[in-house]
């Protein structure tokens, strides 16, 4: 039987959320914060009434993504700690469908193939995954792979793609640029930055160009006809024009050193 974990006191969950929005530690030790986090219903302690909630309440652009070998790991890890499916995917950024390739490519030798119990959320153990339905897709073989020459001469079905929902794409899209450029002004913050600044220089037209796309971004946006609060407009047109006069200082001090 899964052990049931005590639930959190409040002041118990928020220490632990901060640790793992912090996401300055090694990645096993982040791993086990949320598990902890799962089986002790951290979201209840802080007043979400749900996982998801609690995931986009506590960390929202601060959700790791991680590279997929990485990924496997730390989702057989949870698997085999008691967590759902769907719990694992919502913390790791990943579908149900990649959820079930991660644990069914690193489920160990001495389960034959089976899914381990997980503990739900109703203190109930459940079988840990259903078999994942094969998507309807081709997939091309890797080169140390033998493949049956049959297979390779039949016609290859037409590949069936769903688009993701815009806002949702348009979300991850703007936290992705979000998290990319707070990386890179952390190093700006790094005690080696002075001496190393012109090693940067070679990287100006990729962040001009990064620039530009915002710029036409915003535009495409047409935030002059925004549903928004008189506040919020304020607060948008300020901050345009504090980055716009940032910009252009910057350009008259270069124009003024040639």
């Amino acid at each position: 039987m899964t052990e049931i974990v005590k639930a959190s006191t409040a002041e118990e969950a928020r220490t632990r959320a901060d640790r793992i929005r912090s996401g300055m530690r090694v990645l096993a030790e982040w791993q086990q914060d949320v598990i902890a986090a799962y089986a002790a219903r951290d979201w209840d302690a802080l007043g979400y009434d749900t996982w998801d909630g609690y995931l986009d309440g506590e960390y929202g652009e601060h959700r790791v993504r991680l590279p997929r070998e990485q990924r496997r790991e730390i989702v057989a890890g949870m698997s085999a700690a008691g967590m759902s499916t769907r719990a694992i995917g919502s913390a790791v950024g990943a579908g149900n469908a990649t959820v079930h390739r991660d644990i069914q490519a690193t489920v160990s030798d001495g389960t034959d193939g089976q899914p381990q119990a997980v503990l739900s959320l109703d203190g109930r153990e459940r079988p840990a995954t259903r078999p994942a339905s094969e998507p309807n897709i081709w997939v091309e073989p890797r080169a140390d792979e033998v493949v049956d020459a049959e297979v390779i001469d039949e016609p290859r079905p037409e590949p069936k793609t769903k688009r993701r929902p815009l806002p949702e794409a348009f979300t991850d899209a703007g936290r992705d640029l979000t998290r990319a450029a707070e990386r890179l002004t952390r190093l700006t913050e790094d005690d080696r930055f002075a001496k190393n600044r012109d090693t940067t220089h070679h990287q100006v037209p990729e962040l001009i160009g990064a620039l530009e796309h915002t710029a036409r971004l915003i535009t495409a946006m047409n935030l002059p006809a925004a549903q928004a609060s008189e506040e919020a407009r304020r607060w948008w047109a300020t901050s345009l024009h504090k980055i716009s006069d940032a910009l252009t200082d910057v350009a008259n001090s270069i124009e003024q050193e040639q």
